[in-house]
């Protein structure tokens, strides 16, 4: 049976302190997302260089919200998320929730002080690959 792929990409602009509080929410949303569905998922967060685009257009949107300004100890990072499991279970309807619910609580950390804006920014990219296991069979 085919399986779908769902691959999110969420770009944060922030000091390590506050990429440890993220990666802790964003794990607690996807937990929340897929309690109950049977689909395999993984994370891991990388740092990305600053001549990559998405590092650019954060730091230039932190920038923008706080001229004058120097980003102390800020970086971008991204977290990687990749979500395996049937059609059924990763509708592209559910996974623009997973993404809605992703933005939601990254800008609740922030709080009602606007000094404190998180700049991210979050892509999902959807597709069906052939059942691994009936491939080995056939080999």
């Amino acid at each position: 049976m085919p399986k779908r792929i769902s691959d999110v990409s969420l770009h944060v602009y922030v000091t390590p302190e506050t990429l440890e509080a993220i990666v802790e929410t964003v794990r607690a949303v996807v937990d929340d997302h897929l309690q109950d569905r049977d689909v395999f998922a993984w994370r891991f967060t990388l740092p990305v260089d600053s001549d990559d685009r998405a590092h650019v257009a954060l730091e230039t949107h932190w920038r923008a919200a706080h001229p004058g300004q120097e980003p102390t100890g800020c970086g971008t990072h991204e977290i990687a998320l990749s979500l395996v499991g049937a059609p059924a279970e990763l509708s592209d309807a559910d996974i623009a929730e997973l993404e809605q619910q992703l933005r939601h609580r990254i800008s609740g950390l922030a709080g009602e002080d606007p000094s404190r804006e998180i700049p991210f920014s979050i892509r999902a990219m959807q597709r069906t690959d052939v059942d691994l296991d009936a491939e080995r069979e056939r080999i």
